[in-house]
C-alpha cells in the first residue's frame, strides 16, 4: 500500500478519470477505506428548492447513494419520521455551517438537546451508529452530504480521527467540488422534485429564468401576465413567501 502521503494525489487523478457519479462514489469509499474508515457511507443530494422552508415546494424524499452495508432501515427510518428535524448536521446546514460533525465528539463535548437525543439513541441503539461523521458541501444549485458510520469503539474511532481526519476532510471536498460541479449529476438529483409541478408552472418558471421581461410573457408562451403572476404568488407561498426575484433564481437553477 502506498503512503498516505500520496493517496490524495492518487484520489485526484484516478476521480476525474470516472465518467458517472457511482464510479465516483465507489473510488470514494474505496479510497476512505484505505484511510481505515470502515466505508459504511450515504450520500445526500438536497436541491436549494427543498431547503426554502419546512413545507417543500417538491415534496419528494431525499435519494440516497449508500454502500451495500450501510442501514438502509435507518434511511427509512429518518424520511418516514422526518428525522432531519432532530440531525445535529442538518440544523448546522440551515445556518449556513458546512464544518464537519463528529456526532458522538459533539454529544460528549457540547451535549445534546431532548430530540437530539432521541436522535442519537435511535441511531446507536437500534442501527449500530456508534461514530458518526457528516460531511456537508454548497453548490450553486444544492447541498451534498457525506455521512460515515462504524461500529467501532470510540476509543478506536477518535484515534483514527486524529491522525487522519485532515486527509478525509480534504478527499470528501475534491468529491463534493466535482459532484455539484457537474450538471448532469445535479439534475439527476434535481429530476425526482420535479413531478410536482403541472406544465403550466414549468412553462412560466422556464420563461422566468430566461431573464426576458415577465411582462412580455404572453408574447413568447400565450399565457396572460395576469394569469401568469397569479401562479408565480402560489409558488412564492409554497416556499414560505420568498420574493420574485428569488423565485426567478432558483427557477433558473433548475435548468428547467
Amino acid at each position: 500500500m502506498r503512503p498516505h502521503q500520496y493517496l490524495l494525489g492518487d484520489f485526484v487523478n484516478t476521480l476525474f478519470s470516472k465518467p458517472s457519479f457511482q464510479e465516483r462514489f465507489t473510488l470514494y469509499v474505496n479510497f476512505i477505506e484505505t484511510l481505515g474508515f470502515e466505508g459504511r457511507v450515504v450520500y445526500t443530494y438536497l436541491p436549494l428548492l427543498s431547503m426554502e422552508r419546512e413545507g417543500k415546494l417538491f415534496p419528494a424524499p431525499p435519494e440516497f447513494t449508500h454502500t451495500n452495508d450501510y442501514p438502509v432501515n435507518f434511511l427509512q427510518h429518518y424520511v418516514a419520521e422526518n428525522l432531519d428535524r432532530c440531525d445535529i448536521s442538518v440544523k448546522k446546514i440551515k445556518n449556513h455551517d458546512f464544518s464537519l460533525t463528529n456526532y458522538r465528539e459533539h454529544a460528549e463535548t457540547i451535549g445534546l438537546k431532548p430530540d437530539e437525543n432521541r436522535f442519537d439513541k435511535l441511531a446507536t441503539q437500534l442501527y449500530g451508529c456508534v461514530n458518526a461523521l457528516s460531511i456537508p458541501a454548497a453548490g450553486a444549485i444544492g447541498i451534498s452530504t457525506i455521512n460515515i458510520i462504524s461500529s467501532e469503539h470510540p476509543d478506536i474511532f477518535n484515534h483514527l480521527m486524529r491522525e487522519r481526519a485532515e486527509l478525509l476532510l480534504q478527499m470528501t471536498q475534491i468529491f463534493h467540488s466535482l459532484v455539484l460541479s457537474d450538471p448532469q449529476t445535479c439534475t439527476r438529483f434535481t429530476s425526482p422534485f420535479l413531478p410536482s409541478l403541472n406544465e403550466t408552472e414549468i412553462t412560466i418558471l422556464r420563461y422566468a429564468a430566461t431573464g426576458k421581461p415577465f411582462k412580455n410573457i404572453q408574447d413568447h408562451t400565450g399565457i396572460s401576465y395576469r394569469y401568469a403572476s397569479k401562479v408565480l404568488d402560489k409558488l412564492r407561498d409554497k416556499l414560505g413567501g420568498i420574493n420574485r426575484d428569488r423565485l426567478f433564481y432558483l427557477a433558473g437553477l433548475l435548468h428547467l
